[in-house]
């Protein structure tokens, strides 16, 4: 039984089976190959090293992190 809240890390497998006790329920399934590279984390970002953190977050604060083609 998982309460509210919580994150579930799941091994490999073909099927995952969800069956509530009262009522509906909504939840995030997220699935993907293995990077088997570093992580670092820090709040909402996650890089791969401490170094890049420490860049995303002065490109946070600066009003540069978010890249992309111009606004026109």
């Amino acid at each position: 039984m998982i309460d509210d809240g919580h994150l579930v890390i799941f091994q490999d497998g073909e099927a995952l089976r969800v069956r509530t006790r009262d009522g509906p329920a909504r939840f995030l399934l997220v699935s993907g190959k293995p990077l088997h590279e570093p992580i670092a984390w820090w709040g909402p970002i996650v890089m791969n090293t401490r170094k890049e953190i420490e860049q995303a977050v002065e490109e946070f604060q600066s009003g540069t992190f978010i890249k992309g083609a111009s606004a026109t």
